[in-house]
């Protein structure tokens, strides 16, 4: 079992996985923790990366932030979005907020790599072994493939695997 460690002390030049509900924290104003560790990436002080699961996933949760901020829904729930859409096709076109915050988070030095078909097989040990549900276990042999042990996360689950730092924001805002 690791401890969770203070995301605040991690070493400079460190190499870490990202897990997405670091970059969500930080778009919703949630932890200045993560604000301060993601401008350590984009100036260089660590090495991040991110699979293309932790993308897919960030830009899902930043649809549903933006659409809850500008009142389209009421709470952030994929299904409500959907029939927001399918009440007004028009509002998709309306969600500029996270695109933009998409881009920026491409734009800062990320290390992205795609989630292959061997990551897709192999990550059913995983799965198996450290009971993890499918995008943590993909996280997980990302990082094996990678020779990272360290990752970024809020995430209690990655605290079971042995043999991982897990990295998490002590100041989050509920």
């Amino acid at each position: 079992m690791s401890a969770m460690q203070d995301l605040a002390t991690l070493p400079g030049g460190s190499t870490i996985f990202v897990d997405t509900i670091i970059f969500d924290l930080h778009y919703r104003g949630k932890s200045a923790e993560c604000d301060r560790f993601l401008k350590r990436i984009a100036a260089g002080e660590v090495t991040a990366y991110v699979n293309t699961q932790v993308l897919s996933d960030l830009i899902h949760k930043l649809m549903l932030a933006d659409a809850y901020n500008q009142g389209m829904i009421t709470s952030r729930g994929a299904e409500k979005l959907r029939q927001a859409f399918n009440g007004d096709k028009t509002l998709a076109a309306k969600l500029v907020h996270s695109h933009e915050h998409f881009k920026n988070t491409l734009g800062m030095g990320l290390q992205i790599r795609l989630v292959s078909k061997g990551v897709l097989l192999e990550s059913r040990i995983h799965r198996q072994n450290e009971a993890l549900l499918t995008g943590d276990s993909l996280h997980l042999e990302t990082m094996r493939r990678l020779g990272v042990l360290d990752i970024a996360t809020e995430d209690n689950d990655f605290s079971k695997v042995t043999g991982i730092n897990v990295w998490s924001p002590y100041d989050v805002i509920p």
